[in-house]
């Protein structure tokens, strides 16, 4: 009986301590609701200034990224490598990148502007950059990351 007892409380205290209450800010799921009407699998996370929404739309895996305030940032919407519009694609191709691993491409969309961009996780090494193309091809921005 013993032995049922402290089991029993080893189990509530790890659940306990493993479970993340997230305050989501109201703004932030109501903007997600209106503008991605019939997202599914809406799982939420949060770091000290930010608030992500992953979700699945039209079977699409997307991220929304909002702000501490609960204003929207941008959408990725992760999509195959063929999806890539000819110029961004062969742009990449001739970029100081191309040799590079490719571990995701992405579609981005911001609020201030309604044409999306191309986004390339390029990684050699210990090295990973973000190169972003317009659907002209030409690049936008680079972030690099650890």
């Amino acid at each position: 009986m013993k032995k049922l007892i402290l089991f029993s409380l080893i189990s509530f205290c790890i659940a306990t301590a493993t479970a993340q209450v997230i305050n989501v800010p109201d703004k932030a799921q109501k903007q997600l609701q209106e503008k991605y009407v019939g997202a599914t699998d809406v799982k939420w996370t949060n770091s000290v200034v930010s608030y992500l929404a992953s979700f699945k739309m039209d079977g699409v895996p997307c991220k929304a990224h909002y702000d501490i305030s609960g204003n929207w940032d941008y959408t990725e919407w992760f999509i195959k490598k063929d999806a890539i519009p000819e110029k961004a694609k062969d742009s990449f191709s001739k970029s100081k990148y191309r040799d590079w691993s490719v571990k995701s491409v992405a579609s981005v969309e911001y609020p201030k502007d309604p044409s999306p961009l191309y986004r390339y996780e390029a990684k050699k090494g210990m090295s990973k950059n973000y190169v972003f193309f317009d659907a002209e091809g030409n690049l936008v921005k680079t972030n690099t990351t650890l």
